[in-house]
């Protein structure tokens, strides 16, 4: 009690009264235990001498005296026993603590202060018993391993040594009355002695460790090693989180098939409204998670962008979206595979959903690219020409015949021109403009010239309501009217540039 008051001495002017009350109460009553617990202890001596006989004389003597100690010392464990109960009970503990009698309000505020933060959060009561047998059997291998091992054997050893006779002692003034080799015990047991008093820690070592890799093993920690591995299973962790970590809404049936159940299987066979219901819970939790990592230093900027997923869900995409490392440089193989293709569209098909996250990869650069060039296209013709080219596309897509149909050799051209305009759109500035309408052109001119040569013949005529020719000797954009020229054909600069488009992008 003393010491709880020095070490809380600093803290006094930030109490609270019923705190520093606590504080003084339990001195207090310790004082008065130890003249209590004195006084009933005297009573227990016949005759007794010295300081026990004058506290004897103190207080009297009475025939029934005796007894009084035991019920001392019954009296003074009983806080302690009813701590051992609760510790033993912890679901007891839980009623007690958020319990708002007065009385239950008083006994739990003597054992610490009113908890609001954790309060009535505890172990359960399995979890404190294998705590428990933790230590049991642990404290009883070390006991019987000291016996048998190091004790046992050292009996019948300082037996002989004891009864071995010596006449003349070298330094005798060490053990002057001494019969025996003293000494010699003394060196045989003190390393014994100074063992048996350590290895606890040892035998905690050995416990912690088999204890530990048996539980790691059956909650399959370490299980996902490598990022292949964790790119192999990610598609099933916003299913396995959502079954494990979230409360059931209505329906019973998912529940019934298990927690073992294929998680990857059940997220690709639900429906699109499912699957952002589930994604957007996970997103959250996990970007949360990968957010402490940077806060802790632990990874960079760059890695934090590529691991977080989307935080705005683009209902126009109508993808799942997932993190920018798990589809890193997947597009870029998908162009050469599709301008290196000579076969058929149902062979690059096949060699594309044997992997999830390279289908993903493809359908998400495919949607994004659509979605931005239909924000910042503003241009009624320029409009109409970008619908009858996304048109004829997904026509193709539709009827697998994207590699027959259209030229795969321009693509990678393509895919270059797009990239320069996503590196202007993530700067936003005023004097890309032109830069910026120069690509839109070439971008038309690689589709409509070189990709799609065959199937829209006509493109820029039904632009122009069917006026536009194109003089030999002269390009398409030496015309008097040039898409994407005029000044509200494209809209760039972004006045505003919100989250949702600085991520798309």
């Amino acid at each position: 009690a003393t010491l709880d008051i020095i070490f809380n001495w600093r803290a006094r002017r930030t109490m609270e009264f019923m705190v520093k009350l606590r504080y003084v109460l339990k001195f207090i009553l310790a004082a008065m235990w130890v003249v209590l617990l004195s006084v009933t202890y005297a009573y227990t001596w016949e005759k007794p001498t010295g300081i026990i006989r004058t506290i004897k004389n103190w207080f009297g003597n009475g025939p029934d005296q005796p007894s009084l100690f035991i019920i001392a010392v019954v009296v003074y464990l009983l806080p302690d026993m009813l701590a051992a109960v609760l510790f033993a009970l912890p679901l007891l503990r839980r009623k007690l603590e958020g319990s708002d009698y007065k009385l239950m309000r008083l006994i739990m505020w003597w054992s610490q202060t009113r908890l609001f933060v954790g309060r009535g959060m505890h172990e359960s009561a399995f979890s404190l018993f294998m705590y428990t047998m933790f230590w049991v059997a642990l404290l009883l291998t070390k006991f019987v391993f000291s016996y048998y091992v190091e004790i046992k054997p050292l009996v019948e050893p300082t037996k002989d040594i004891m009864k071995f006779p010596i006449n003349h002692f070298r330094w005798h003034e060490f053990f002057p009355r001494a019969k025996g080799n003293i000494g010699v015990v003394i060196s045989l047991w003190a390393p014994v002695i100074l063992v048996y008093f350590m290895d606890t820690q040892i035998w905690y070592t050995i416990f912690s460790t088999l204890v530990g890799g048996v539980y790691g093993a059956f909650q399959r920690l370490g299980e996902i090693r490598t990022l292949g591995m964790l790119r192999s299973r990610f598609d099933s962790i916003p299913l396995a989180v959502n079954d494990c970590l979230v409360p059931v809404e209505t329906s019973d049936a998912r529940r019934k098939k298990g927690l073992r159940s294929n998680f990857k299987n059940r997220f690709k066979e639900m429906t699109h409204e499912d699957k952002e219901k589930v994604a957007a819970r996970f997103a959250q939790m996990w970007n949360e998670i990968v957010s402490s990592f940077r806060e802790e230093d632990l990874i960079d900027n760059r890695e934090k962008e590529l691991l977080l997923v989307p935080y705005v869900a683009d209902q126009g995409l109508r993808v799942t979206q997932w993190p920018p490392f798990l589809l890193a440089s997947m597009v870029p193989i998908a162009v050469d595979m599709a301008k290196d293709s000579n076969g058929k569209d149902r062979d690059l098909k096949k060699r594309i959903e044997n992997d999830y996250y390279f289908s993903c990869a493809i359908k998400e650069c495919y949607a994004s690219c659509k979605n931005i060039i239909n924000d910042l296209v503003h241009g009624e013709q320029e409009k109409r020409v970008i619908n009858t080219i996304f048109t004829e596309v997904e026509k193709c897509i539709a009827e697998d015949k994207v590699i027959t149909d259209l030229n795969m050799q321009s693509l990678p051209d393509l895919y270059n021109k797009f990239v320069e305009l996503v590196e202007f759109l993530k700067k936003n500035d005023e004097k890309d403009r032109v830069a910026v309408i120069k690509i839109f052109q070439d971008m038309l001119e690689v589709v409509t010239r070189d990709i799609m040569e065959d199937q829209l013949p006509s493109i820029l005529e039904s632009s122009h309501g069917g006026s536009y020719q194109r003089p030999e000797g002269m390009t398409a954009w030496d015309n008097e009217y040039q898409l994407f020229q005029p000044s509200g054909a494209i809209k760039f600069p972004l006045e505003v540039s919100t989250e949702a488009w600085k991520e798309k992008v």
